[in-house]
């Protein structure tokens, strides 16, 4: 079973019931193993009022760590676009690709241009 996992803005509009991303991502639901990163949850836990809905989702999710391999791989991918003489990702994008890469997860995005130029991090 691979990881999918939902990067902020896709959870986000999860959440909220948004239909377009609700139907794409109950594709997903029975089929693979749904994930957020711990970022996701943080940013989540700043906008949502009902702390109950993100415990749920949270329950019903695997939440993946920043831990001392995505921060290794951050690091990468700041050197590589440095290299390649351009601004790395912003620091949500760059997290959530990390966590992506560091766990074998492929990422689920509304936005993937904000992730473009990211060796090794796949995309559903």
């Amino acid at each position: 079973m691979e990881k999918v996992c939902l990067d902020y803005e896709a959870a986000l509009d999860f959440l909220r019931g948004e239909y377009n991303t609700m139907k794409k991502i109950k594709y997903y639901v029975d089929r693979e193993d749904l994930c957020i990163s711990s970022l996701c949850m943080m940013q989540l836990a700043l906008v949502i009022k009902k702390h109950a809905v993100i415990h749920t989702f949270a329950n019903s999710a695997t939440v993946l760590p920043f831990d001392k391999k995505a921060a290794e791989v951050a690091g990468r991918i700041i050197f590589e676009s440095r290299e390649k003489g351009v601004d790395p990702p912003s620091l949500e994008s760059l997290i959530t690709a990390s966590v992506c890469i560091s766990q074998n997860a492929l990422l689920f995005t509304r936005n993937p241009t904000k992730f473009d130029g990211i060796r090794g991090l796949r995309r559903v």
